[in-house]
Formats: structure tokens, sequence, C-alpha cells
């Protein structure tokens, strides 16, 4: 029996009056979740990045057209925001509305886990994902993150009931789930993998057990010796021997392979469906050998790799099912095909389904923005998500490696895999703690609720040691203590300061003042006696005025281009210091300038200067424990 069903045959299903009760108590949380996402969803001001999702999302709202670039990620986001302002409107709150609503929906996704979660542990996730610093602060922001962690769990969950029936509905629900994750963002490269990884490991591990289970095979329990020998053989096989079965007829016979696994049909289906936006990868090994690659030549490298990749896939699809490779390919092109060609108006924009994507994030691997340290997130963990960090890491390898358990183990590849994947990429930013608090969030909850019911039955036993009610106390209080840490953190991220970037997950901010201006701008403009807005386009003033300027006249000018053939006497002009010099013929007429702060950031020079012998020094002295924990409660 594998590991994940030997673990699902021991959970036991609570009563209807239990379901009733968890369901009830799930959408409670639900509801908070949404009070907490949507109220002030408009105060903080418009991140840089935000206002181009807002910027061009109004430009197709108005009729504008869209083209996917990838420098803003997927489409998806697009169409939603551009639906959103059609129906309600635009603004601030409505832009981000659909991110919040997103979000909210994630804290109900852990009732889809009750074959595996019991009645507490379902409870327990809810909470989490409704409490997480990092999973609500960017719930209220108008960036991909809550979009892509619902389908990423509605993948997860797809995959569980697969294993269970067997039945396409599944196969059809985690292609459409995988298709909405690669419109999102182009983090689902990396969910891909996580998944792939998984099948493949899970493939080798049925291969490897399922003759040793049937009727009358010897021996049951193989040695160590022959696990070594015969096991890990099939891990860097099993994608090969899941991808050619039908013709693999003899081999199956001689090793007891009567049926395909039903992992093996996974890690087939996810194989063919992502090899063919995989075909920029190409570029890798011909750039490493020094291969100069021009425009014309890529795109008939491009050409030629798609078509080869597609063609892969299809005859492997078809190999291992016809309908089946069939209805899932067309639900997974089929959602994204009218949204990268914006519905037909911008056909081109099918390239970044199959190139544009991958390619340009390849090339900004080496650009490393953010440059922060390897080590980030084990930095942003600890500040941000104890409170699931500490029961998920330390529950999910005592389920793993103590119990056996096959769901803990799923979950804590979730977590450690996206934690390799996303420190060793190029770009590390704060909002990328969002992926790793999300597997965090089911891994603890499943390690506390299946331990939680025991102690209840203890509790009314009265049974258990001095020492054990001791720990257990201990235990629970510091869950609380972490608890309300959490709600601290929450606090002070999206009411007390949600655009001043005193700590490390806001990390870059626009200012509170911008807005401010704006309207004070607009109305210039509206009322006189202004007549339009110049904007100086140096150090990224564009963004985020091209948003909140966006219902008056504006014209954007280089700064070095400043004149008075660019600037008229009744402009509004915004440039950064020193783009209009002193004696300038644009300054005569004009009152004294408003001096205001763009956008501000968190000061990094600390701990990207940190050393490993200065963390162990100051550790040793006391000194940075104090530290740690004046931030954690004064945020300074």
């Amino acid at each position: 029996m594998s590991l994940a069903r030997r673990a699902a045959g021991r959970v036991r299903l609570p009563d209807p009056r239990a379901w009733d009760r968890v369901t009830w108590g799930v959408l409670a949380v639900v509801a908070v979740a949404l009070v907490t996402r949507v109220v002030g969803l408009d105060v903080r001001a418009v991140h840089h990045d935000e206002s181009l999702h807002l910027t061009y999302s109004w430009y197709f709202a108005e009729g504008r057209g869209y083209e996917h670039n990838p420098l803003m990620h997927g489409p998806l986001q697009f169409h939603l925001i551009a639906a959103f302002f059609r129906l309600f409107g635009d603004g601030e709150f409505v832009a981000r509305l659909p991110h919040a609503l997103a979000g909210t929906a994630l804290v109900a996704t852990p009732l889809l886990f009750r074959r595996h979660l019991n009645g507490t542990a379902v409870v327990l996730a809810a909470v989490f994902l409704a409490v997480s610093p990092s999973i609500l602060y960017y719930s209220r922001f108008a960036r991909n993150e809550p979009l892509v962690g619902l389908f990423t769990v509605l993948m997860l969950a797809a995959v569980l009931y697969y294993r269970r029936d067997g039945r396409l509905r599944w196969l059809v629900m985690f292609s459409a789930a995988l298709a909405l994750n690669f419109a999102a963002k182009e983090t689902a490269y990396i969910f891909a993998a996580v998944f792939l990884l998984y099948f493949n490991f899970a493939t080798a591990h049925e291969l490897f057990w399922r003759p040793r289970r049937a009727p009358g095979a010897t021996p049951a329990t193989p040695s160590t010796a022959e696990q070594v020998r015969h096991g890990l053989w099939l891990v860097p096989l099993a994608w090969v021997i899941a991808a050619l079965w039908p013709l693999l007829g003899g081999v199956r016979r001689r090793f007891g392979w009567a049926a395909r696994p039903r992992e093996a049909d996974l890690l087939v289906l996810t194989m063919t469906l992502v090899l063919p936006l995989l075909a920029a990868a190409v570029e890798i090994p011909l750039l490493a050998a020094g291969v100069e690659i021009d425009a014309g030549a890529e795109r008939t490298l491009a050409f030629a790799a798609v078509g080869a990749t597609l063609a892969i896939s299809l005859a492997v699809g078809v190999l291992w099912g016809r309908l089946a490779w069939a209805v899932c390919f067309v639900v997974f092109l089929g959602i994204q095909l009218p949204l990268y060609a914006a519905w037909g108006t911008h056909i081109d924009g099918v390239a970044g389904i199959f190139w544009n994507s991958l390619d340009y994030w390849i090339d900004q691997q080496d650009v490393r923005r953010g440059t922060q340290p390897g080590l980030y997130y084990l930095m942003m963990l600890p500040l941000y998500e104890s409170l699931v960090l500490i029961p998920g890491v330390i529950g999910g390898m005592w389920l793993t490696f103590g119990r056996r358990d096959g769901f803990a183990a799923l979950l804590l590849w979730w977590f450690l895999a996206v934690f390799v994947a996303l420190s060793a990429a190029g770009e590390k930013m704060p909002w990328l703690t969002f992926h790793l608090a999300l597997p965090l969030c089911f891994l603890a909850a499943y390690a506390l609720g299946g331990h939680a019911p025991r102690v209840a039955a203890a509790v009314r036993a009265g049974r258990g040691s001095t020492l054990a009610w001791a720990g257990t106390a201990a235990g629970a209080a510091g869950l609380g203590l972490l608890f309300a840490l959490a709600l601290w953190t929450d606090y002070g991220l999206n009411v007390d300061h949600p655009d001043t970037p005193v700590e490390p997950l806001i990390y870059v901010q626009t200012s509170p003042e911008v807005p401010v201006l704006a309207e004070r701008i607009v109305a210039a403009v509206r009322d006189g006696p202004a007549s339009r807005v110049v904007v100086d386009t140096q150090q990224s003033l564009t963004w985020p005025w091209a948003w909140y300027l966006r219902h008056v006249p504006i014209t954007y000018v280089d700064g070095g281009n400043l004149g008075a053939d660019s600037v008229n006497p009744d402009d509004v002009l915004i440039a950064t210091v020193g783009a209009v010099p002193f004696g300038s013929p644009i300054r005569d007429g004009r009152g004294a300038p408003v001096d205001y702060r763009h956008r501000w950031w968190f000061p990094e020079e600390g701990y990207r200067a940190a050393t490993p012998d200065a963390v162990i020094e100051g550790i040793a002295d006391g000194s940075m424990p104090q530290r740690w924990l004046r931030f954690l409660v004064d945020r300074v």
C-alpha cells in the first residue's frame, strides 16, 4: 500500500453532525477573512507594480486593448481587473477586489481535504490561512499571489481526488487549475515542477510496492538492501515507464505491473501539458555554449522547439489515453488561448504561452532584481510565519519520518521544494513568502489537528503524567502567543502602517503623500488654473502617476528634455529633484515647488551585510534576540 493511501486509510470520517459543525466553523472563519480582506481595501497607496496592473487593466476596460507582456506576468489578472472595472467602475478598491475575493476563497479550501484532515485540522487550516500575515497582506494587493495560491490548492485537491477514484473529472479539474496558474504568473513553472517530481517519485514508489502487495506475493516486506537495489533505479525511469506504458508489455509482466498506477496518469498528463510551454528552455544550453541567437534565429528556433514539443506531447498523450488526453489538452489550451490572445484582438499574444514568458524570465534570473541574500526566506519565515512554521516543520517531519504519513510527506515536499526553488531563483521578493506560508498552513493544521483529539480525550479521561500535562500546557501557551503575534503583525501591516515600509514584507511602497497630492493635482486641472500634467519619466516617476492622473490630460517627457518648449506655464510639472535647475525658464511665474516622497524602501543594509560570524556572536551575547524581539513587538 502506498504511503498516501495507507495514511488515508487511517483517517476516520466524522459523522454528519461533525461535518455540519466543521463546515459552519470554516464558513465563520471565511466570513471573518472576507471582512479583513475588504475593509479599507483602498486605504493603502498604490504600489509601483500595482499601478502598472491597474493602468493597463483600465486601458483594457476602456476599449484600448490588451497586449501580453511577461514583465507584468500573465494575462488573467488584467482580464479580471478590467472586468471588475466594467462592472463596478475604476478605483483602488475595485481593482484589489478580485485578489481579496481569491484570498477569501483560499480560506475555504480546507473543506476540500475532509478525507485527509479531521474536523479540527480543517478549521485550524482555515484559521491559519485567514491570519497568516503574508497571505493576508498580499490578499489585499493587486498582484497575482492569491490567484496562484488558490489554483495551486485546487490542483492538489484534484490530485488527491483522482488518486482516490480515478475519474476523468479530476484530471479535467487539474488541467483547468494548471492552465489558470500559468495564465496568472510564471511561478507556475515552479509549481508544475514540484508536482511533476512528486508524481515521478510516487509512480516509482507504486511500481516498487504494488507487486509485493499482490495476494501471494513474497516477500511482502523486502529488505532494505532490496529496496535500495530495486527501488532507486525506478526513480529516474518512472517517467519513461509511465509515458511508454502500453509499449512495455513484456517488461510489465516481468515485474508484475498489472495496471498502470494513477500516479503515472498524473505524471503523463502534467508532463504532456507542460512540455510545449518549456520550449524556450532550449536556449539555456545554447547560450551556455556561447551560441549567439539573433532575432531571426530566435524566431526559427522558437517555431522548431514549440513544434517538436507539441508533437512529442501529442504522441505520448494519445498513447496514454486518446479521449482523456484530448479533453484535458483542449481544456488546458482553451483557457489560456483566449486570455493571451485578448479574445482574438491580439493574436501575437499566444507566443506568451509557448515562448515569450519563459524566455523573458530565463533572462531575468541573471538580473537578480532585489539582490536579496540566498537565505532571504530563512529570515522572512520566522518573522512572519512562526505560527505555522514551527508546528508545520516539526510536526511534518515527525509525521513523515516517524509515522510514515503519506499526506504529511506530500505537504512537506510541497513546502521544501518551493523553498529550495525560490531560494535558488535570481529574484527573491517578499510577496513570494505567500507561497511558502500556504503549504505550512495546511501542514501545521494537519499536525496539530491530529494531536488535538488525543489531548481532548486525555483531558476527559483524566489521563497523562504531570510532565505530559506540563508539556502540553507549555505548547498551547506558546501557540497562543504565536497566534497573538500573528494578529499583531496583521494589524501593523494592514491598519497601522500599510504603506510605510518599516518592515521587510512591505519592502518598497509608494508614499501615502502621493494619493493626497494626486487629488490636489486633479482638482487643479479639472477646476483650473492648470491645463494638463507633465511628468518627468526619470527614476520611474511615471508609476503610479499614470494611474492616479488617468482622468486628466498628461504628457510624459524625459528629464533631459524638460524645457520651455515641452512645459507650458499653466502645466503641473512632476519632476525629480534637480531636473529643473535654478534659473531655468520653466521656473518663471511658478510658485515654490512642492516637495514630496515618491516611494520609500525598507532599510536593508543590516541583514544584507550580516555574516555568519556576526549572527553567531549576536546570538551568543544576546543582542540579536533583543533586536529580534523589539522588532516583533514594535516593528522598529
